[in-house]
């Protein structure tokens, strides 16, 4: 008869490490979950069985739900949005809020579990849209995925050039002149709850979009200028004065006439002559 004597593995530091990490990773456990629909959290494997009395669950340190023998008490808002399954012990809270973002943990029968559920309400991403910024001279232009990512996070970002996904993973890129022949780009959103992915943008295009815009100011600012000198000049023909000179307003019909030299009219219609200069000033202005 042959006996064969088991081989010992010893225990190393790793194994040790090994094992803890695998503790961890039961211990806690992470969900997030929309806005508005419904989320179950289920207590720690095992952990509920059909000899088990009494179930508790706590958001932070307050009591959430308790069944004891059968007998279900709900405190707060989980009157209303909480269910609690009796068999398995998971808990339902439906129409959630931002404000359910909460630490979650269990008793079972009294004794605390080594379970931890961190629940995160969040929004879905939006579809991106991207735009550009470009330079004066056009040598570089800075491309943004953009969005309203309030409350959707934890949200990462793809970009996608001609197709192709590129490893950057930044709300924004940019681009320099003759680095490269990409024509078309687009980026995507994504968190927990899904993804989204923007509309092909063309450089190229929105280039020369931006490019006259900037012409165009220009050359509205000239013609304006240049309407403005020629109302000036046309004025001063027809007044013989300057604009600034003139005593009446341009929806004035004198502020368009020439009346230097003309003997002014009185209300009543009759001329007056001009005032007489005393002898001692003409004789001061000869």
């Amino acid at each position: 008869m042959m006996l064969f004597t088991p081989i010992k593995t010893p225990v190393g530091p790793a194994a040790w490490l090994v094992v803890l990490l695998v503790a961890w990773a039961a211990a806690d456990e992470t969900i997030y979950a929309k806005l508005g629909v419904e989320v179950t959290l289920k207590p720690k494997p095992g952990s509920v069985t059909d000899a088990t009395k009494s179930i508790t669950w706590k958001v932070g340190s307050d009591l959430a739900m308790v069944l004891d023998d059968g007998f279900l008490t709900s405190y707060r808002h989980f009157k209303a949005r909480g269910h609690l399954n009796n068999r398995t012990g998971e808990m339902t809270i439906t129409n959630l809020t931002y404000e359910d973002s909460q630490v979650y943990t269990t008793e079972i029968d009294g004794a605390v579990i080594n379970h931890t559920i961190s629940l995160h309400v969040i929004s879905p991403v939006p579809v991106p849209t991207i735009t550009s910024s470009c330079s004066l001279d056009a040598s570089t232009c800075t491309l943004t995925c953009e969005g309203n990512t309030t409350r959707a996070g934890p949200v990462t970002y793809t970009w996608m050039f001609d197709s192709v996904v590129v490893p950057h993973d930044t709300a924004t890129y940019i681009i320099k002149e003759h680095s490269s022949d990409v024509k078309e780009f687009k980026c995507k959103m994504k968190n927990p709850l899904g993804e989204e992915t923007s509309k092909t943008f063309n450089i190229f295009e929105h280039a020369v979009e931006s490019g006259p815009k900037i012409s165009t100011g220009v050359t509205v600012f000239v013609i304006l200028l240049v309407a403005v000198v020629v109302l000036v000049i046309v004025h001063r023909l027809k007044a013989g004065e300057f604009f600034f000179n003139k005593s009446s307003f341009p929806w004035q019909g004198d502020f368009w006439r020439n009346t230097r030299g003309q003997i002014p009219v009185d209300s009543n219609g009759s001329t007056s002559p001009p005032p007489e200069v005393p002898a001692e000033e003409g004789l001061l202005k000869d």
